[in-house]
């Protein structure tokens, strides 16, 4: 009868090869789980990149945009800050911090424009009051233009009793605009000329002497 021998040294090998496989294994799930992490972090960086990217380019040119255009800018912003919102808790600080800092610079621009906003309405309100039928640049032509001045000249003579430094910077803004407008007239006559640049003196020398006090 034959006797069979167990030899310790191949027991302990066997037993560190499985531990080699084993530890092979945690290896690579930990190399998985930091690889799915490492992508993970590095999707969200980039959605709070494109989101800056984003609030760059739609407060570069605030004076251009249309109320309805900033509306749809408006609500586009609540539904995208709402998505990353939801993602902050996977946020870094720093990525937090970032994207806390983009939030506030779109707020502050919104500001401006609702300011912008407010300043067009009041400028276009005094434009019908001081020009009456000119107020729409459309109506303008090379033919009424001195008229648009002598309606503009009269309506301050007879407003401005009342008016504080404000509201003459106000009609100054007017006034600013109709010659904005004329610059689109080419070689009026030369008497037209005269008379509108009499206008703008008269206008001029009447605010200093008004707002001298």
């Amino acid at each position: 009868m034959v006797k069979r021998f167990r030899l310790p040294f191949l027991r302990l090998n066997f037993n560190k090869v499985r531990h080699m496989r084993w530890s092979v294994f945690v290896l690579f799930i930990s190399l998985l789980m930091g690889a799915c992490t490492t992508t993970r972090e590095q999707e969200i960086d980039g959605d709070v990149n494109e989101f800056r990217s984003w609030v760059n380019s739609q407060t570069s040119k605030l004076e251009e945009r249309t109320e309805e255009d900033w509306r749809r800018t408006k609500e586009d912003f609540k539904q995208r800050t709402e998505e990353l919102d939801r993602k902050q808790e996977r946020f870094s600080e720093k990525l937090r911090a970032d994207y806390q800092q983009i939030k506030g610079d779109f707020q502050a621009r919104e500001k401006e424009r609702d300011s912008l906003a407010n300043k067009e309405a009041l400028l276009s309100k005094w434009e019908r009051d001081l020009l009456g039928q000119y107020a729409n640049g459309t109506a303008l032509n090379a033919a009424n233009i001195e008229q648009a001045y002598q309606n503009f000249m009269s309506n301050v003579r007879a407003r401005n009793k009342n008016w504080n430094q404000q509201d003459w910077e106000m009609a100054a803004s007017v006034l600013d605009e109709l010659n904005q407008r004329k610059e689109a007239f080419d070689e009026l006559p030369d008497e037209t000329e005269v008379r509108i640049k009499t206008i703008q003196m008269e206008f001029v020398a009447l605010k200093e002497s008004e707002t001298a006090n």
